[in-house]
């Protein structure tokens, strides 16, 4: 009896501390919006309701407002064809670019990470860089925390699926600044588009032992009428997973286009 009160001491003594700069370990985010902000819409475990088949889970009784958008950006908007979401279409009528495997890119692989065991991320830090894994496509980028500055938006910069970022520390509080963004890319699951001058900011801080918070603004002029902000992503720290083996879930080509052809394109049942 007291050695199994001391265990249960001891386990709620190492959940109280914790080190605010630490933010290595396995993350599984828990917040409801699985777009870039709190706009409804974009995740696989919301498409009944977003197809007016169920009434909406109690997990989005929370305010939603649109993307500021500049006319220009409406219409490259409205020329996105997701395969998620609140306007999801068979990939063969639409260009979402998961239909291809390509890269999600940043800051969708932060977004519009497929529902349920997969919307997880991972970070290691290590002197002088911070990587970010994300388990769906087994992607992961770079954040320079060396001192270095972002490279400057000219005909020389080639544009990156995931962007240049460096972080640094203020207070609690890990700032990362990102540019040099592939235009090719989504925000996340909806459509929402972005150019190649794009500047982002996410603000991460690790609030307790187990809870991760994060919140993204970025800055587009050319499709946004001001930063946008997002809502607060809330990750949960997952202690079992860092046992698990790698699931190592890639986007494969082949295996992609088969399933999209039998079932996302509406072959289910007829092949």
């Amino acid at each position: 009896m007291c050695a199994q009160t001391v265990s249960t001491s001891g386990t709620a003594k190492a959940a109280a501390s914790f080190d605010s700069h630490d933010l290595s370990g396995k993350w599984n985010r828990v917040s409801p919006f699985q777009t870039y902000s709190n706009v409804p819409g974009g995740a696989n475990e919301l498409q009944a309701f977003i197809l007016g088949q169920e009434k909406a889970p109690r997990k989005l009784d929370a305010e939603t407002a649109e993307a500021p958008f500049t006319p220009e950006g409406k219409a490259k908007f409205e020329k996105n064809i997701p395969g998620y979401g609140r306007r999801i279409t068979a990939p063969m009528l639409g260009n979402d670019p998961q239909g291809n495997c390509d890269p999600w890119g940043v800051p969708r692989m932060l977004n519009g990470q497929v529902a349920g065991p997969h919307a997880t991320i991972e970070i290691l830090q290590v002197p002088n860089r911070t990587f970010v894994f994300s388990q769906w496509h087994h992607d992961y980028r770079i954040v320079y925390t060396d001192g270095r500055q972002l490279p400057k938006l000219d005909e020389n910069l080639e544009p990156k699926w995931n962007g240049y970022s460096v972080g640094r520390w203020e207070g609690d509080t890990f700032i990362v600044d990102s540019d040099g963004f592939d235009e090719r890319t989504w925000l996340d699951h909806n459509g929402y588009p972005h150019t190649d001058q794009m500047r982002l900011e996410e603000r991460y801080r690790r609030v307790d032992a187990e809870t991760l918070e994060l919140v993204e603004t970025l800055t587009d002029p050319q499709y946004y009428s001001r930063p946008w902000r997002s809502d607060t992503k809330i990750w949960k720290l997952d202690r079992g997973a860092a046992k698990d083996w790698d699931e190592q879930i890639y986007c494969v080509p082949s295996e992609e286009f088969r399933f999209n052809k039998l079932i996302r394109d509406g072959g289910a049942g007829k092949q």
